[in-house]
């Protein structure tokens, strides 16, 4: 995959998984959007496929994101599930993709009914252990911080 396909792909995995994500951090719309200077009303186009999710966007949402996981030590989840949907992405199949979006679909709806934590974590343990077995567990977070930025911006002369 060329440079920019690969980075086509980052941005429009992030849209396509926006709103589970968001809604895994805790925040509602109108507080993301306000965390990278957007309308709630951009991030519900974005997260509908309404709009095209730009680079800057996608710059501006990892950044936060990154920033709740350096922050939010309580958030055992959300740097599971971000590394899993957007670190390592292209490591699974079209159909392990789709089991694992669906799955953390679930996890989000649980995460807004009010469950956190250690049970939100149990949750999501069980729901992704299926799917990506024992090792899974053993994931801590990103452990690469902010590989993702030099991933996206890489020179095309590599």
């Amino acid at each position: 995959m060329d440079f920019s396909n690969q980075r086509t792909a980052q941005i429009t995995c992030l849209q396509k998984n926006l709103s589970a994500i968001r809604k895994i951090a805790g925040w509602t719309a109108a507080q993301l959007g306000e965390r990278i200077g957007v309308t709630k009303q951009t991030i519900s186009n974005l997260e509908n496929g309404k709009t095209p999710m730009t680079l800057t966007q996608y710059i501006a949402i990892r950044t936060v994101i990154d920033f709740e996981i350096q922050t939010n030590k309580e958030n055992m989840v959300l740097p599971q599930v971000v590394d899993i949907l957007l670190n390592r992405d292209e490591e699974y199949t079209d159909e392990e993709r789709e089991k694992i979006s669906e799955r953390v679909k679930t996890i989000a709806a649980t995460a807004s009914g009010g469950i956190q934590g250690a049970a939100l974590a149990a949750v999501s343990a069980g729901l992704l252990g299926g799917v990506l077995g024992a090792p899974f567990l053993a994931i801590g977070g990103i452990a690469a911080g902010s590989a993702w930025l030099s991933k996206i911006l890489k020179d095309k002369k590599k």
